[in-house]
């Protein structure tokens, strides 16, 4: 999968196109070049709510990370998600934009894997 033509996409809440993304919507760009898309779910960043939303995604945890996988996270406090685009880097977006980050950086890891 290539995505460097992702880095230069702006954050847009709910955005779903090169015009601007979200965090999910970047994902699921990732996940559809890829050839493992999953459905474009909206969620309200609700942990009480956070274990039905990753049951409709269709992905099972893993505990570890690999290329391909989806990672959720903290970041600034608030639950986030990323693409793994090889088991030690995560693409994922940012007010800022598209940022490419070590997961080791990233807290509260958890990795999901397409089924």
């Amino acid at each position: 999968m290539t995505y460097e033509d992702l880095l230069i996409v702006p954050y847009k809440e709910n955005g779903r196109d090169e015009n601007g993304m979200d965090c999910y919507g970047l994902v699921l760009e990732c996940c559809e070049r890829a050839g493992t898309p999953i459905p474009d779910i909206v969620y309200g960043n609700d942990s009480a709510t956070l274990p039905e939303y990753i049951r409709a995604l269709n992905v099972q945890e893993i505990g570890f990370p690999v290329k391909g996988a989806i990672l959720q996270c903290t970041l600034d406090g608030d639950l986030h998600i990323g693409y793994l685009i090889d088991k030690k880097t995560c693409l994922h977006m940012t007010y800022g934009g598209v940022r490419v980050t070590p997961i080791a950086a990233l807290k509260n890891k958890r990795y999901f894997e397409v089924i």
